[in-house]
């Protein structure tokens, strides 16, 4: 009597779908939240005088039109013709950065309390896109807070949801990254060096965010495969079955 064949189970259950989404979705909206590097390298060559990534903010590249008052060096008129691409990058980014948290819900590293800190830092994002440093640079702060302080602060409480090794670097990075952003809202130690503080805090966030969604997209798919079986693997079965 020949052995019951292996049927793949249904496709259509939520988890499936869900699986679904994380191994096919979840690396492409990580990658595209990265946007906003693109866009200040891009309009960082329009920016003038020369922008000086040490010193020049982030913020200065959404600058719309030409002033001396955000510039550190002193007397200096800044411009940055392409304001509306950085500016639309950042939301374009934060939205990446929410519909991500919502694939990786169920997710080590975005489940629970970093989720929701992973969705205000995409909020605060898509809000800094829209209140720039020129139109209120007290307001533009403030909704920027949680993009400057909701990354670190997620990838510091979601690195516990790992084991080994990703715990130990995501809460070095989370935690280190956390204090850099006080120090830089908080004091004048980092006056004349804001663009490389900046960027240590940000960009750290922006790469973690990529590389749990890699582990994610990884651990789906082997859950995916266990589920259901590949089709050469399902086609040996059936062969097998009809030798029987």
């Amino acid at each position: 009597m020949s052995p019951a064949v292996r049927r793949p189970r249904r496709r259509s259950s939520p988890e499936f779908r869900a699986l679904w989404r994380v191994r096919y979705l979840a690396l492409v909206f990580a990658i595209l939240q990265l946007s906003t590097i693109a866009a200040e390298l891009f309009t960082s060559f329009s920016f003038k005088p020369e922008y000086d990534w040490i010193t020049n903010t982030i913020s200065e590249l959404g600058v719309g039109h030409c002033t001396t008052e955000f510039d550190p060096r002193k007397g200096v008129e800044a411009c940055s013709r392409l304001a509306g691409t950085m500016n639309g990058a950042m939301i374009f980014s934060g939205a990446c950065l929410i519909a991500l948290t919502v694939i990786l819900r169920r997710s080590r590293g975005f489940s629970r309390l970093p989720g929701v800190l992973w969705v205000l830092a995409g909020a605060g994002s898509i809000a800094t896109g829209f209140i720039t440093l020129d139109s209120s640079p007290v307001l533009h702060q403030l909704v920027s807070m949680p993009l400057f302080f909701g990354g670190p602060l997620a990838i510091a409480l979601g690195s516990f949801q790992f084991d080994g090794r990703v715990r130990l670097l995501g809460a070095m990075l989370g935690f280190s990254t956390l204090v850099l952003g006080v120090i830089f809202s908080t004091t004048d130690l980092a006056y004349g060096y804001g663009g490389a503080v900046e960027r240590l805090v940000v960009w750290p966030s922006l790469g973690w965010v990529v590389f749990v969604a890699a582990r994610a997209r990884k651990e789906a798919r082997r859950e995916m495969s266990r589920r259901v079986p590949e089709p050469q693997e399902a086609a040996r079965d059936e062969v097998a079955a009809g030798r029987e």
